[in-house]
């Protein structure tokens, strides 16, 4: 069930332009490597089952009902999918961005927008990673991975659920290129896992028991096609597809019990990025085995990477903001948002800002105003509010094109 409208929009700045590079102008010889956005804002509401499905060109509005309220929302490799996991209803669906992407003398039907055919049911649904084609989510509650084929999500109702060899715990995994898992075992851990493993898509552990090393506690992963990361006390887990490990030391300035509890990968496979609120974000080099300040703070808020992997954005508490960009470190943009976040968090579940980074803007859902904000990272003012009906719990940019 779906209900369009267009959404009341306060244009904040008339410094806010159309991105079109090609202004009015009229070119007959279509090039296709010219951008064509399709983006759009896909938000959970945190006390309705209603999501809000928002068009950043022409701000209309339409709202979708999911399964449950309160939704977790990522988005797929390619952007053209989000994943909505409810962990406590033990429920995830999917969402296909749909629409029409116009290439000049041709154009490509992405389907309708709304629902995909995936969806499941597994046991609290957590942990979400969407690489080499596939998207999985880890399951808590039984410690079993639910997998599928990205390009299925439309048409197929098929979804793989496979054991990853050890028991229930707050699990995560990273995918490799040949398509093997490395994945958490909680060895002797209580609720954290200690160890990590390599599992097939049958869930067959094909790494030597001995190649694990053990840590005092992880969370958090990312990878590229061969190495996979893991954020642990006891240092950066780093776990190659032929089951080498290594454990990257902290920096001499982390006090004990400081260590990052997630990390991101980036567009150069020998650079990963690893971050905690105490102290802020950090490059982790797995050549080198050095990890450096991007952002050095003690109340970060949120970090995350650009689409395109080449940026990482870092935000703090009172709004002081940095884009680096990951191969030649040097600052993109620098200053500090005259907003206030919703930035009070009682745990899991809490009902905070988030954000999402796009095409140089930053978007920042206030749930205590029932909004989300657009900024403009170059002039670091505000440019949009949308205005929702909803109290947002999390959202995510979909934006997928084709390139011919």
């Amino acid at each position: 069930m779906k209900k369009t409208y267009l959404l009341p929009l306060l244009a904040i700045s008339a410094l806010f332009t159309a991105c079109s590079k090609d202004d009015d102008s009229v070119n007959d010889d279509v090039d296709h490597n010219d951008e064509h956005k399709n983006a759009s804002l896909l938000i959970s509401d945190a006390n309705s089952a209603t999501l809000n499905f928002i068009n950043v060109d022409n701000e209309e509005v339409t709202a979708y009902q999911a399964s449950y309220a309160k939704g977790s929302v990522y988005v797929t490799e390619s952007g053209r999918y989000a994943v909505i996991t409810h962990r406590d209803n033990n429920y995830t669906e999917t969402f296909n961005i749909g629409g029409e992407i116009d290439h000049g003398d041709h154009s490509h039907n992405l389907g309708e927008t709304g629902f995909g055919a995936i969806k499941f049911e597994s046991q609290k649904p957590t942990h979400f990673k969407s690489e080499q084609d596939y998207v999985a989510v880890y399951n808590d509650g039984d410690a079993t991975l639910s997998i599928f084929k990205e390009k299925t999500i439309e048409n197929s109702t098929t979804v793989k659920n496979i054991p990853t060899g050890t028991t229930a715990h707050h699990g995560a995994m990273v995918i490799f290129k040949n398509g093997n898992i490395a994945v958490t075992n909680l060895g002797n851990g209580a609720v954290l896992p200690e160890k990590v493993h390599i599992i097939n898509q049958d869930g067959e552990v094909v790494s030597k028991e001995e190649q694990s090393l053990s840590t005092s506690g992880i969370h958090g992963s990312a990878g590229n096609n061969t190495t996979a990361l893991f954020g642990s006390n006891t240092g950066v887990l780093v776990v190659k597809d032929n089951g080498e490990q290594k454990i990257i030391d902290y920096p001499t300035n982390f006090e004990e019990n400081v260590w990052f509890g997630s990390i991101l990968g980036t567009t150069s496979d020998a650079i990963f990025v690893g971050y905690t609120s105490s102290k802020g974000a950090y490059f982790i080099n797995i050549n080198s085995e050095e990890i450096t300040p991007i952002h050095e703070t003690a109340e970060l808020f949120k970090c995350m990477v650009s689409r395109d992997k080449k940026e990482v954005l870092s935000l703090t508490k009172s709004g002081d903001i940095k884009v680096t960009n990951v191969i030649s470190n040097s600052v993109v943009y620098e200053g500090k948002l005259s907003i206030t976040m919703d930035i009070e968090s009682d745990g899991h579940g809490s009902v905070t800002s988030n954000i999402d980074y796009f095409d140089d803007s930053l978007y920042i859902s206030i749930p205590s105003e029932e909004k989300i904000i657009k900024c403009n990272l170059e002039e670091m003012e505000v440019v949009k509010e949308f205005n929702l009906g909803i109290t947002p719990y999390q959202f995510k940019i979909l934006e997928y094109d084709i390139e011919h």
